[in-house]
């Protein structure tokens, strides 16, 4: 499925986006369609789940679906599976698909609200991964000092496990979406 972006949240989870614009006047085939494949997806073994977007009331956008598997061998049967490659041949008649690659960075980036928005360029995303790292590990390493007394090692896995958590669920986000959104998308 080389035109869906996967996203892998760790050597265990891998997400898949299907993304599709769908034709004007064929959102009833659309909607039978993705019933099927959210039908079909979920006995895939190895799906742990299926999440459909669609655009606000009204308005005409991407559709998404949103498939998560426990490891990437599971995505790679369904995506050899006999039913995944009948149903994408069928959504070619009312829908085009949309590519979209991520390669590693942009999910911290990536806009929600805006999902047409590409992701900004890599040395932006660099420079604001930077100052996230360097302003965590400041504030970190000394809070961590101040409360534990670990050896070298068991202390450089507590900061790296510190670091990866809050960049990814709270700093990331929020320096993305507000602190340097207008910087990050112009």
């Amino acid at each position: 499925m080389e035109e869906d972006t996967i996203l892998e949240g760790g050597k265990k989870s891998v997400t898949v986006v299907v993304s599709r614009r769908v034709f004007p006047g064929r959102e009833k085939d659309y909607d039978d369609w993705v019933r099927r494949l959210v039908a079909a997806a979920t006995e895939a073994p190895g799906n742990t789940g299926v999440t459909t977007l669609i655009p606000a009331p009204g308005k005409t956008g991407l559709h998404h679906v949103v498939l998560q598997f426990t490891d990437r061998e599971s995505v790679h049967r369904w995506e050899d599976s006999y039913i995944r490659q009948k149903l994408s041949h069928e959504a070619d008649a009312f829908s085009v698909r949309q590519r979209q690659e991520a390669t590693g960075l942009e999910t911290w980036f990536y806009l929600p609200e805006h999902p047409e928005l590409a992701p900004p360029p890599h040395w932006k995303m660099a420079i604001v991964t930077f100052i996230a790292v360097y302003v965590m590990s400041i504030i970190i390493i000394p809070l961590l000092h101040l409360f534990l007394e670990v050896n070298f090692y068991l202390e450089s896995i507590l900061i790296s496990a510190l670091l990866v958590g809050i960049l990814t669920w709270a700093v990331m986000p929020f320096l993305s979406r507000v602190v340097f959104r207008k910087w990050l998308y112009r």
